[in-house]
């Protein structure tokens, strides 16, 4: 599920190197001035675990969070009548009615069950039947449990079905949503908002995370997958989408029924129905290694919608600037699926599906195989003045990506939430890495979510793991750091390593639900020997909160011959408290730049102050770290290395930061000693983009202008070069 969408930032980067021999990742192998055998080895001979906290029990982590209750869910035959609710015009109580029936095949899981018990909150329970035995008095819920007298003791692995029939008679939008036709409702950014209208009226279904007992009784947990057939009775002219595949359509002289169903276990908040005057089109996804079988991709939208085009999206005289065009909107979806299947493995379902929907109060929703999404993603919103069309595709594949992380593999509990949304925000990233053509674009939106970490907290915010409700859906923490767990476990393993284990993870846990611990053991069993051990990497990443602060400070030494020893020291000063761990043990990757070149290397930080050393072929002026593959904070982005007693340029600045791109920057500087200075725009692989001056220049201040017409959105930096000393400031380009 996702609520918003982030500007897109192209950073531009390069992944960092060391040596064969010290068993860092063969990714992580360079070529670049730094030979392998002159080089120091920085690998420590042992891992300093981060700190145990009170903040959590970690052998109590080991066990199971799963609360069970006596029995497994096998199936749910599912039929609700919403006839009345939709061939109705209003809202009132009466008109908001409508009838189900539930039948629910479970397997007893525990000795001597003398009752059972379902989540169902503010049904009326009409009649229950257990093995077809009527159940009196018919029991009715009490505090949302609904709890049902057995006629007999049953043992273990004895299977019987209930079936529930029940009345829904909620006033208010909770699990079950009812929009009347013509409702108007305002949309776009604030403080430009257009007025839309309703075009049909619309019945869905909501659940995430505990909604599915408003509309249905059943066992409302994750952890607990169930075969589903799922039925709806709607007026004729209405079209009903749900889970699966569509087995048939029952008509009479007013009504049509779906029966829609599916062969893998489902859990109940990805299971949902959603009905209007729907048009209906698709495409078709041929698998990778199948090229004879295809998963057709089905979109329900509103006739309007879908009879836009790309040509008649503009239309000046209408209140509604930019269309909603239904076809422009799923160009990629095709190009999406196959990207993921590529990445990961094949697309686990017999169809993909999504309908649009509004009003509705998330932005999208990953039911397994039927993902709804809000209306607006069919739009623009360029007259607003950003390219609302790439946001929504985020969000489109946001949703996608889902299908595996999230449905095929599900959280086991709401404390694992962040398998879930960190794995389908990663995917975004995934989707940038093929859409926009390499890694320096998944590494544009993994600064995103980086950008939405730090910027909304950071250290103040709550560990990933076991996040409470309210902070369930939370950008910076569920998704974006959630996200940064999975990159930083592929930057750490490189690929070779990081996606056999990912593969190997869906496979083995297809079609149930997991925890975190089942997540990082499968990485175990996978992977021996990680450059970080796995229990660590996820005690300090999930079960805890923050990251680490780095200061850095660095020596140079000439040892002659053009060969240069180089000192880094490496702090982490981030507070220490009982959420945030004293030591990240972590490959810290290190950013050497000399006067034409920059080169990369990776050492493993494992202490709270460690000093490591390196022998380069050539002098260098700074050092930096790349936050862009571990996420940190740095006290200072780049330092000097040269000793710099005569301090020649004073103050930088570059405004506005970040930058729109074809928007002119101003840089302010202020020069201390007369002298010959050059300015340059170089990129994060230390390339030369542009220069902004060169020459001679007094004492005062300075301002230079720049442009960005000819820069690729990403991250920028400037370097004032005066003879032996150099200065640096970051910018970004949107």
């Amino acid at each position: 599920m996702i609520k918003a969408i982030n500007t897109l930032l192209i950073i531009l980067t390069i992944v960092s190197v060391n040596a064969q021999e010290n068993k860092i990742p063969d990714f992580l192998l360079s070529n670049e001035i730094i030979k392998p055998e002159n080089k120091i080895l920085n690998l420590p001979s042992e891992i300093e675990c981060s700190r145990r906290y009170k903040y959590h029990n970690f052998d109590e982590i080991q066990s199971s969070a799963i609360i069970r209750r006596n029995y497994n869910v096998l199936t749910y035959d599912l039929y609700m009548d919403w006839y009345n609710v939709l061939n109705s015009t209003g809202m009132s109580m009466k008109e908001r009615t409508y009838t189900g029936k539930n039948t629910i095949g479970i397997e007893i899981d525990s000795p001597n069950v003398s009752f059972i018990e379902f989540d169902a909150a503010s049904l009326q329970i009409d009649s229950v039947f257990v093995d077809n035995v009527e159940i009196k008095p018919t029991p009715q819920p009490i505090n949302d449990t609904l709890i049902i007298p057995l006629e007999r003791v049953y043992n273990q692995n004895e299977t019987l079905n209930v079936r529930i029939d029940y009345t829904h008679n909620l006033t208010y939008n909770s699990g079950f949503f009812l929009y009347p036709k013509g409702r108007a409702v305002d949309i776009g950014p604030p403080p430009a908002r257009d007025t839309i209208y309703i075009e049909e009226r619309i019945a869905y279904t909501m659940s995430e995370p505990e909604g599915a007992r408003y509309w249905m009784p059943c066992n409302d947990a994750p952890y607990d997958k169930a075969i589903s057939n799922i039925s709806v009775r709607v007026p004729k002219g209405y079209t009903v989408a749900s889970n699966g595949r569509r087995k048939s359509i029952e008509k009479d002289d007013s009504s049509k029924t779906y029966n829609w169903g599916d062969n893998v276990p489902i859990t109940t908040y990805l299971m949902c129905a959603t009905a209007s005057k729907f048009k209906e089109f698709s495409d078709w996804y041929i698998k990778r290694n199948e090229p004879n079988d295809s998963v057709e991709i089905k979109y329900y939208v509103w006739e309007s919608d879908y009879k836009n085009t790309v040509d008649s999206v503009y239309n000046p005289d209408t209140t509604d600037v930019y269309k909603f065009n239904a076809r422009h909107a799923f160009d990629n979806v095709v190009a999406m699926v196959e990207n993921f299947a590529d990445k990961w493995i094949e697309y686990p379902f017999v169809k993909y599906g999504m309908a649009a929907v509004q009003d509705f109060g998330f932005g999208g929703m990953e039911h397994q195989t039927m993902t709804t999404i809000h209306r607006n993603w069919l739009r623009d919103f360029t007259k607003w003045g950003y390219n609302g069309y790439w946001g929504n595709q985020i969000g489109i594949a946001h949703e996608l990506a889902h299908m595996w992380l999230g449905d095929l593999i599900t959280c086991a509990t709401w404390k694992d939430i962040w398998i879930n949304e960190g794995g389908a925000s990663w995917g975004e990233a995934i989707f940038f890495e093929n859409i926009f053509g390499g890694y320096n674009s998944y590494l544009s939106r993994m600064m995103s979510h980086r950008y939405s970490y730090m910027g909304n907290g950071g250290l103040a915010l709550h560990r990933i793991y076991a996040p409470p409700m309210e902070l369930l859906f939370s950008g910076p923490i569920s998704y974006s750091k959630g996200a940064w767990v999975y990159h930083m476990l592929r930057t750490m393993l490189g690929d070779s390593v990081f996606f056999p284990a990912f593969r190997n993870l869906l496979t083995k846990h297809a079609y149930t639900s997991i925890e975190t611990e089942d997540f990082k053991n499968s990485f175990k069993e996978e992977v021996p020997n990680p450059p970080v051990p796995f229990d660590t990497y996820f005690d300090q990443w999930v079960y805890h909160a923050g990251h680490p602060v780095y200061e850095l400070s660095t020596v140079s030494n000439n040892w002659g011959a053009g060969g240069y020893n180089v000192t880094v020291n490496l702090n982490q000063i981030q507070p220490e408290t009982d959420s945030i761990p004293a030591v990240f043990v972590a490959p810290v990757f290190l950013k050497f730049f000399g006067p034409d070149t920059v080169v990369n290397d990776t050492v493993i930080n494992n202490k709270r102050s460690q000093s490591f050393n390196f022998r380069l072929g050539f002098q260098i002026d700074s050092v930096s770290i790349d936050s862009n593959l571990v996420l940190c904070e740095l006290s200072s982005s780049i330092v000097s290395v040269r000793e710099n007693k005569d301090e020649k340029i004073g103050t930088l600045n570059i405004f506005p930061n970040p930058i729109t791109k074809g928007q002119n920057g101003k840089f302010t500087m202020n020069i201390i000693n007369s002298q010959n200075i050059n300015i340059d725009i170089i990129d994060n692989l230390g390339r030369h983009i542009q220069n902004i001056y060169t020459g001679s220049l007094q004492d005062g201040n300075y301002t230079f202008e720049f442009n960005t017409r000819e820069l690729v959105p990403g991250s920028y930096m400037i370097l004032c070069r005066t003879g032996d000393k150099c200065r640096t400031f970051r910018f970004a380009v949107l």
